[in-house]
């Protein structure tokens, strides 16, 4: 696209393009134009300012005649000019942008994909099998679960095109993380400039958090890239007053909404500080718009809001714990950083503290607006769990986004703070590709081994035969491995659905139940001959001291102990199959027989 300078000389034009953007911007923005804008505007075809290295062609010269500048010609004979942007300076850089998201995307793929046949452990289980129900009852099994159901929507419609393998489902939140890559990339284009964006998409491609999420068949990856999403369209919306974005930030938090309840804490977060930062400025139309979008994306969730207490009210997170003080800061350094996030948080920290005085004004106010939704959104977190114990760190993927773009932003200006980014990608890149080649003869069941032991057991058992499960949510992957047509059982009493864990007030249900009242009837009524698989969990559950770890350890002694003193069972054979290294969540099976009529508790 050709931009008119109307009556200004080259000169007067390259002093406009020097003095200060700040000077340049005007009260109602919240931010100035910036290089990511030109770029942007470029690679559409839209106006620009010209760089001073830009090709300035008269473009009333007919096509075909030298345009060669005259040597005689000075600065003042210059008439009004056109400036068309190079083709080597608008389309170059950007052609060399997507050839290194493409090696970045590329580099996390070979990252990641080597765990695409991991096996499932419980939470798998819990989607998977909820996922396989028709779409009409996804609502009503999610008040037996606690989670939003988007991605459960997701998942069911991939199901019914690939099946249920874990290469499967596993391949869905792979790809998400991948877009993960080039998200980044275009938001840190658009929030900063094209440094920053090949900086945010180098940090995602080599994040451990998106690594260990993109094979486990959960919505963390979806929640990072929506938020990549949101928050790049909320500040486009607040910086240009456009309404298209705002739209697109409704769009983006609503579906947040709809995948994951923490980002309740983002969407309140996000809203509030862009409000404050209009009031701030006095800007009450701005401030009003804000208001607005962020009612609408409430108004949208009510839907959901009935379901929402519900779960609350009943199921929660039974299992989590109160964090602490070491927790607000531990836990975010591992979204960032994994393993290596005592290393990866600080080093991105004084990076940014190293470059302070270099970064220009608008890319530190940005970045100070992402670190402000980030802290903000974690202290509330931490705050909420504080009432109700909802705390754990693969929830933290709401707050991944925000700091990996502040990062970003703020150290990319510079060729100090590249070096930064660039020294934490390789080492995160070079741990993961260390751990993946280190020899690990276990590494398809580093996070269970239920696969495992129940493809030992499964040549074993008959339709009708009865699994005890003693911890309650290894159900459903259990029976995602083992022969259909079996009978479960676990501490509370027999199993309706097997795919579902009913998460509904399970504390107090565990407290109240007694073997010989919820699992002796099931063995009771089992044919002489037939086989009884016991699971039990393969380490001490829950956090010690809580109301949840107290009720499901005694539940798996009292049930263990009734099976040992069972007069009618004799024991056939003992599974512990993958428990070297063992694994996150590792179980061990014992497979009884039932050789007279003599019942248990008689």
């Amino acid at each position: 696209m050709i931009v008119r300078i109307g009556s200004f000389t080259r000169d007067v034009a390259m002093m406009q393009l020097e003095r200060p953007r700040a000077e340049l911007a005007s009260f109602g923005a919240l931010d100035v134009p910036s290089d990511r804008a030109d770029a942007t505007r470029a690679a559409e075809g839209q106006e620009r300012w010209p760089d001073k290295g830009d090709l300035v062609v008269d473009t009333m010269t007919p096509i075909g005649q030298d345009t060669r500048p005259n040597p005689d010609m000075t600065t003042q004979q210059i008439d009004p000019i056109q400036i068309l942007p190079s083709v080597s300076r608008s389309r170059l850089p950007l052609f060399r942008d997507r050839l290194i998201v493409a090696a970045l995307v590329a580099t996390a793929f070979a990252l990641r994909v080597p765990n695409l046949g991991r096996a499932y452990w419980v939470d798998e289980g819990i989607s998977v099998g909820i996922a396989s129900h028709p779409l009409s009852r996804l609502p009503g099994l999610l008040r037996e679960d606690g989670s939003p159901p988007l991605f459960y929507v997701i998942l069911h419609f991939w199901i019914r095109l690939f099946g249920t393998a874990p290469e499967a489902t596993h391949f869905l939140p792979l790809i998400i993380s991948l877009a993960c890559v080039p998200l980044a990339y275009w938001s840190a284009t658009q929030l900063f400039d094209r440094r920053a964006g090949i900086a945010a998409a180098a940090l995602f491609a080599t994040n451990p958090f998106l690594g260990w999420y993109s094979t486990e068949t959960r919505m963390y990856p979806l929640v990072v890239a929506l938020t990549i999403v949101g928050i790049t369209f909320a500040w486009r919306a607040v910086r240009d007053r456009s309404w298209k974005d705002g739209a697109g930030a409704l769009v983006a938090y609503t579906s947040l909404l709809y995948t994951h309840d923490w980002a309740i804490y983002l969407t309140g977060v996000t809203a509030l500080v862009l409000f404050g930062l209009a009031v701030s400025r006095a800007d009450r139309r701005m401030a009003a718009a804000v208001a607005a979008v962020a009612a609408v994306t409430v108004a949208l969730w009510l839907p959901w809001l009935p379901t929402f207490v519900a779960q609350a009210s009943n199921t929660a997170a039974p299992w989590a714990i109160r964090p602490n003080l070491g927790d607000f800061f531990a836990d975010p350094s591992s979204a960032l950083g994994g393993t290596l996030g005592i290393i990866v948080a600080p080093a991105l920290a004084f990076g940014v503290l190293w470059t302070r005085k270099q970064h220009p004004m608008t890319g530190s106010r940005v970045a100070g607006v992402l670190v402000a939704v980030g802290v903000l959104t974690t202290l509330a977190g931490f705050l909420g769990a504080q009432l109700e114990p909802s705390w754990a760190g693969r929830y933290l993927a709401v707050i991944v986004a925000p700091f990996l773009l502040a990062a970003a932003g703020a150290l990319s200006p510079v060729r100090r703070g590249r070096l930064v980014v660039l020294g934490v990608c390789i080492l995160l890149a070079a741990w993961s590709a260390i751990g993946t080649l280190l020899p690990n003869p276990n590494a398809k069941y580093a996070k269970s081994n239920v696969g495992a032991v129940a493809g030992a057991v499964a040549a074993q058992l008959r339709q009708g035969d009865l699994v005890i499960v003693t911890q309650t949510e290894q159900v459903p992957v259990l029976a995602h491995y083992l022969p259909p047509g079996l009978l479960y059982v676990v501490p509370s009493g027999p199993v309706a659905d097997p795919l579902v864990v009913d998460w509904r007030n399970i504390v107090k249900r565990l407290q109240v139940s007694q073997p010989c009242s919820a699992v002796a009837p099931s063995l009771n009524a089992l044919a002489v001959g037939a086989d009884v698989l016991v699971v039990n969990p393969g380490r001490t559950l829950g956090a010690s001291g809580t109301a949840w770890s107290t009720a499901v350890n005694h539940q798996v002694a009292a049930v263990d102990g009734m099976v040992v003193h069972d007069a009618s069972l004799v024991a056939v054979d003992f599974y512990g199959q993958a428990m070297k290294p063992k694994p996150f969540s590792p179980v061990t099976a014992t497979l009884y027989r039932k050789v007279s009529t003599a019942g248990a508790c008689i």
